[in-house]
């Protein structure tokens, strides 16, 4: 974007309208909670959750009393950090609160992580049919009236049928080496 000949930036030239047009606080409370992992850092913000901002305070729930302390204590550091990525002071104090939520939404987001872990690619090497099970494929495929839709049921079938073959001699293989 150009003004009067100098180029200026999209979100510069933006910013400002934005912001008086954000009578709510919505933008800025949605900025305090994007930048507040980064600013307590990742082990605070595993054990933090719901961050919101009301009338420059900052609520924080946490996951244990023990947590609640021990980041009262730190409080004035972390604003400092918060307000310093968000490059103005919003937040004017923090406040934590003990909650449930926390800790069930790190043992969801844990859970969740473990099953992700569970599905990997099934990579395995196809084997070829040959010519006579290509042609008992295309025989039996030979009932759809569809030309189009035979040809691709036909790839399909073969296709899954050397998967299903590699499968079965890779695992031949795993059971002779145990």
């Amino acid at each position: 974007m150009s003004e009067r000949g100098r180029e200026i930036r999209l979100g510069d030239a933006l910013g400002p309208l934005l912001r008086r047009m954000d009578r709510g606080g919505g933008m800025a409370a949605a900025r305090v909670a994007e930048e507040w992992p980064g600013a307590a850092g990742p082990e605070i913000a595993r054990h933090t959750s719901g961050v919101f901002l009301r009338n420059g305070e900052l609520v924080v729930y946490v996951d244990s009393p023990i947590w609640a302390t021990e980041l009262s204590a730190l409080h004035e550091a972390l604003r400092t950090a918060l307000n310093a990525r968000l490059g103005q002071e919003l937040v004017s104090a923090i406040r934590f609160t003990v909650s449930r939520k926390v800790e069930d939404q790190r043992t969801r987001l844990e859970a969740e992580s473990k099953v992700d872990e569970s599905y990997t690619e099934d990579v395995v090497e196809s084997v070829s049919l040959s010519e006579a099970e290509v042609a008992q494929v295309r025989s039996s495929a030979s009932v759809i009236r569809d030309e189009r839709l035979r040809e691709v049921v036909i790839r399909a079938t073969v296709k899954d049928l050397e998967w299903k073959r590699g499968i079965a001699l890779r695992d031949a293989a795993q059971r002779q080496s145990e």
